[in-house]
């Protein structure tokens, strides 16, 4: 079971830093567009910067997403390494499980806010506004998921090996 969870969350990684990619190509352009039509030609594009803000939206939750099944976020731990080999293991599953948690009730929560978000539109380019909802609902599912395989990896170290990884 665990995995076909791994390869889910492998390929959710790929599938992410490739959307996060196309988000910055389209913020980027947006941008680039943008200036150029309002400096250059001295008419101003509505959308540009619409897209632009929901390229960047994406970007961010998509990213984060991806970033954090790498375990490439920032993490202070000034206070974990003053800590016991078993407490800092006992520390770290703690914040993993409490990290997973969090996401999930956000999720839950973007859940209810999804449906009353696409009764509006984006006024620059007439998509509804549920597209700024749907990247933060998707971090929240691949988030979890890499939640619950950090737990599963934590739980399958030794105490010793974890502490002197970590």
């Amino acid at each position: 079971m665990t995995v076909v969870l791994r390869t889910i969350d492998r390929l959710l990684g790929q599938l992410e830093l490739l959307l996060s990619a196309a988000a910055l190509l389209v913020i980027a352009g947006c941008t680039a567009t943008g200036i150029l039509f309002r400096s250059i030609l001295d008419d101003p594009l509505v959308w540009a910067n619409d897209m632009s803000v929901l390229g960047l939206v994406w970007l961010t939750f998509l990213g984060s997403s991806a970033v954090y099944k790498e375990r490439g976020h920032l993490a202070v731990d000034a206070f974990s390494v003053l800590l016991p080999a078993r407490a800092r293991h006992l520390l770290k599953l703690a914040l993993i499980v409490l990290m997973g948690l969090t996401i999930a009730i956000v999720g839950w929560y973007v859940l209810t806010l999804i449906p009353l978000q696409h009764r509006k539109l984006i006024p620059g380019i007439g998509l509804p506004r549920s597209l700024y909802g749907f990247p933060l609902l998707w971090m929240a599912v691949s988030m979890s998921l890499s939640s619950i395989l950090q737990v599963f990896d934590e739980l399958a170290v030794p105490v010793a090996v974890s502490a002197a990884a970590g």
